[in-house]
């Protein structure tokens, strides 16, 4: 998987950079489907890890409860406009992304 992740860090005049991203990811839970019996089998994101400054901002455990595409939004002091923050996810088959995204001014929108 490519290009999965869309992001956006927003400073605001308050000095709290606020950053909220999507995950493109099916999020399947293990279940077993009533019309033929077979079970699905899960898919899911079990790690995402959030960066700024080479200190750890999340570090989550995810699970099969999360919904598809999940949305994802938190705020944290301590950016600059022009600050590099990266995203990553590894899900229980193996397949991860990554990928950064710079802080911009609220201000100089």
């Amino acid at each position: 998987m490519a290009n999965t992740i869309r992001a956006q860090a927003q400073l605001g005049q308050n000095g709290l950079t606020t950053v909220k991203l999507v995950i493109k990811h099916p999020m399947i839970i293990e279940r077993v489907d009533a019309k033929t019996g077979q079970t699905i089998h899960p898919h899911f994101i079990e790690e995402l890890n959030i960066v700024h400054a080479g200190e750890a901002l999340v570090d989550a455990a995810w699970g099969q409860a999360v919904s598809a595409n999940p949305f994802f939004q938190f705020s944290f002091t301590g950016a600059n406009a022009g600050d590099n923050i990266s995203i990553s996810w590894r899900d229980n088959r193996g397949e991860s992304d990554s990928t950064q995204v710079q802080v911009s001014d609220a201000a100089k929108k």
